[in-house]
């Protein structure tokens, strides 16, 4: 970890996090539904802070892993990936107070399994916005397709299982 490596560590935790406290609070949908929002804030306040401390000048890696010799998941910020961390952090809980309404509304089926697979698509999207080189940026660009699937098929509907394939 180099700069402020941490602070990538953490915009990449807090998404795992959150998706593993909505796995815990299934049975309690008051709490799956605060640790999503709680989250997602978090997720959100991480990234501004991210952002005042990239303009004062801090620049920030984070390896995370080192597949063989020479080849990294490697993070790092650069000003347009900072960007989409940005507005993918802040639309995510505005979503979620969203889905909250809606799948409660409409009495949906299987909303653990909704919110744990939008946690996981989040923690894909901010992967890639800080990717620092094109193996990492693979990684979880199929990461995120295959974490967006259970999300297009939910309801479980004949045209939702055709948008999915």
């Amino acid at each position: 970890m180099s700069g402020q490596g941490h602070l990538v560590a953490i915009a990449l935790g807090l998404p795992v996090v959150t998706a593993i406290g909505i796995l815990l609070a299934a049975r309690k949908p008051n709490l799956r539904e605060a640790v999503t929002l709680t989250g997602s804030i978090l997720l959100s306040v991480t990234v501004i802070l991210m952002i005042n401390r990239y303009f004062d000048g801090v620049r920030f890696e984070f390896i995370a892993l080192e597949l063989m010799p020479g080849v990294l998941i490697k993070f790092s910020i650069e000003p347009l990936g900072l960007i989409f961390a940005f507005i993918a952090s802040l639309l995510w809980p505005l979503s979620s107070i969203y889905s909250v309404g809606y799948m409660r509304g409409n009495k949906e089926k299987n909303q653990t399994r909704f919110y744990f697979f939008f946690a996981i698509s989040i923690f894909c999207a901010i992967c890639i916005a800080f990717a620092g080189n094109l193996i990492t940026l693979f990684l979880f660009y199929e990461g995120l397709s295959l974490a967006t699937y259970p999300l297009v098929t939910h309801s479980g509907s004949e045209d939702a299982k055709q948008g999915g394939r």
